[in-house]
């Protein structure tokens, strides 16, 4: 079982801000809730731990995850409202967030709601927003201290000023999650935030240095970089056609955890013992996924047919 941790909500796209009014799509999300749903159409077995508001769009991010096979049991339900996050996209299809979250359900979390008993857990994920502001922020550092005996920890820090503009807060709390941390997935860009003056590899080999095992930097259309203690694997990107990058840094985390999965790759040991060839394997898979990804409106991530589908169509 993996289980993802953090933060559910809903993307709104405004179509024409120069239309009176103004009309919006909206679409369920949220980095954490968009990777939960992205392991369940790569077949694996996963489960979300989140607040979730029993407002209407509450019901319905409820709803999508049942739908698509994810696990809801450990799911809290804190009486306040969705998370609403406003997305522009530049020219590039790159998306700029503005999130309307003070109180919200999804920040809502306590040490109280964290779940027991979780069966057959093997990776236990947080990331965004959810890992800094509080009071769900401490559950979640207190729930890896409580899991970290029985299973892999994985982050990706998915830097977001738009909540906290603190920068020095996001780098500080970044590293100490990266020392409890065994695999850390982080964009170029998010790095380029907190550590403006320090090159992508050389803050990859400090995460290593304070505890990490497997730290991955995505570069966008340039592919990514993985970094263990012993090896060092680069991966091209893929050209396609980009609709937006919404959801492609959640698909290549979705991706990164069932290649590990699927590879039996669970504890330390086997972690640490990753060769060249499996690791670059696994990240090329993550990158064909992400790719994929950006040739769809929105964070529409791809089943295990998809990625076939489109690797071979390459």
């Amino acid at each position: 079982m993996i289980l993802i941790c953090g933060e559910a909500l809903f993307d709104m796209f405004a179509s024409d801000l120069a239309e009176d009014p103004v009309a919006f799509d909206a679409y369920v999300g949220g980095s954490p809730f968009n990777v939960a749903i992205g392991l369940a159409r790569l077949g694996e077995d996963v489960a979300f731990f989140g607040g979730i508001s029993k407002d209407l769009l509450g019901e319905k991010l409820i709803g999508r995850l049942r739908s698509e096979g994810v696990e809801t049991r450990h799911v809290c339900r804190p009486e306040a409202l969705t998370t609403l996050s406003v997305v522009q996209k530049d020219a590039n299809g790159h998306p700029a967030y503005t999130f309307y979250g003070d109180g919200a359900a999804d920040r809502m979390v306590t040490v109280a709601d964290l779940p027991e008993g979780i069966p057959d857990l093997s990776i236990l994920h947080i990331g965004s927003y959810s890992a800094l502001v509080e009071p769900v922020a401490s559950a979640l550092k207190t729930l890896i201290d409580q899991q970290k005996a029985n299973c892999l920890i994985a982050f990706d820090p998915n830097i977001r000023p738009t909540v906290v503009a603190d920068l020095c807060r996001w780098r500080e709390n970044t590293e100490d999650i990266a020392a409890l941390a065994d695999i850390i997935k982080v964009s170029d860009e998010d790095l380029a935030l907190i550590y403006p003056d320090r090159a992508p590899a050389d803050i990859a080999r400090h995460w290593l240095d304070l505890g990490a095992t497997l730290v991955i930097v995505t570069a966008g259309a340039k592919g990514a970089e993985a970094f263990t203690g012993d090896l060092h694997v680069e991966v091209s990107g893929r050209t396609v056609t980009v609709i937006d990058t919404v959801g492609a840094g959640d698909t290549f985390q979705a991706a990164l955890l069932s290649g590990l999965v699927s590879r039996d790759i669970t504890g330390r040991e086997a972690l640490e013992g990753l060769d060249h060839a499996a690791l670059h394997e696994i990240v090329l898979k993550a990158v064909n996924a992400s790719a994929l990804t950006c040739t769809r409106q929105g964070a529409d991530l791809p089943s295990r047919d998809d990625v076939l589908r489109f690797e071979n169509s390459c």
